[in-house]
């Protein structure tokens, strides 16, 4: 081999071992950036009270430990749905954030974090809190600009995180006993001894409402006497707008579990049945609204009853119930 070739490799060679050598012993140094401390270090089975803040709402629940459910603060032993609020404390134990875009905010204003558009705030086990202030949507519109309350760090969380919260405050999770009539009553049955007691059903081609034959043998029923509509839709807006006072007992699987409460098969059961037109596509929607209504309460001013077919009993006012059982065993609503 030529001898100046041979030295210039041997040359390379001592500069790639030297460079090894030090690479080996002076390894880069990885910049680590600090992480702030979001919401998704928090155990969900930590959190005892959730308030959401829409600007134009707040709603808040609190975590009654030995029922291991979620009540509103703001109305009396109603618990949050359980489908609706599946999966809402691991939700908020931790909006991952894409990226944190500044260990500064300079200008709260630029981010809308001077008017969040939302905020969320954790009460823990321990009394501490832990709020977490939504922002303006990013210009894609894939993030809203978000702040952890008490700490600097300017952060990007998902959008649909925020939107998935704030429906709770818009859409509340009440439990399906807890209603309202929505649409149009289009039948009323009534039962007592698990039979049909009496009936009204709503002619479409008419416009009248009249009291039906027994049996029923059309849906909605009919009849050949017409019964006076203005006083049974009066008697419906009374049953759409309950008198609930609170939940009693959940849950429970058993039918003689019932018994106590008189809620039982043979009590007194109104089925109404609801017709909404969907807008998007035209479409006439049905639906029913229940109550079985069982016994007085030891202190006479509630009843037992369970709406909408759940497992839960619940207490409804005892006047308001009494003016359902009217249409039970008072006189027919007829039009003569």
């Amino acid at each position: 081999m030529n001898l100046r070739l041979l030295l210039v490799l041997v040359t390379i060679l001592a500069y790639v071992a030297i460079g090894a050598t030090w690479f080996i012993t002076n390894p880069a140094e990885e910049i680590v950036e600090p992480d702030p401390p979001f919401f998704y270090t928090l155990a969900p089975e930590d959190l005892r009270n959730i308030s959401i803040n829409t600007g134009e709402k707040v709603t808040s629940w609190s975590l009654r430990e030995n029922l291991s459910r979620w009540y509103f603060d703001d109305l009396n032993d109603v618990p949050a749905d359980l489908f609706r609020w599946g999966g809402i404390t691991q939700l908020l134990g931790g909006p991952r954030t894409q990226r944190v875009l500044a260990q500064e905010i300079d200008d709260v204003s630029l981010y809308g974090l001077d008017d969040p558009s939302a905020t969320f705030a954790v009460t823990l086990r321990d009394d501490s809190i832990v709020t977490l202030l939504l922002g303006d949507l990013t210009p894609d519109g894939v993030n809203n600009y978000a702040r952890v309350e008490g700490f600097p760090q300017l952060v990007l969380v998902d959008s649909s995180w925020g939107r998935v919260l704030e429906r709770l405050v818009d859409e509340p999770p009440y439990p399906e006993w807890y209603y309202t009539l929505d649409g149009q009553p289009r039948e009323v049955i009534l039962f007592n001894n698990n039979e049909v007691l009496r009936a009204y059903g709503w002619d479409r081609a008419t416009g009248i409402w009249s009291i039906c034959d027994i049996p029923l043998l059309t849906d909605p029923c009919t009849g050949t006497r017409l019964a006076d509509g203005a006083a049974l839709e009066a008697e419906l807006e009374h049953f759409g707008s309950p008198e609930i006072i609170g939940a009693v007992e959940l849950n429970l699987v058993e039918d003689t579990l019932f018994e106590p409460f008189g809620t039982v098969v043979e009590s007194p059961y109104i089925a109404v049945q609801i017709e909404n037109r969907n807008p998007v596509n035209n479409v006439i929607e049905v639906t029913r609204l229940t109550m079985t209504i069982g016994d007085e309460t030891d202190g006479g001013t509630a009843r037992y009853a369970v709406a909408n077919e759940t497992s839960d009993i619940i207490k409804v006012n005892k006047e308001w119930a009494d003016r359902v059982l009217e249409l039970f065993f008072g006189d027919e609503l007829s039009a003569n």
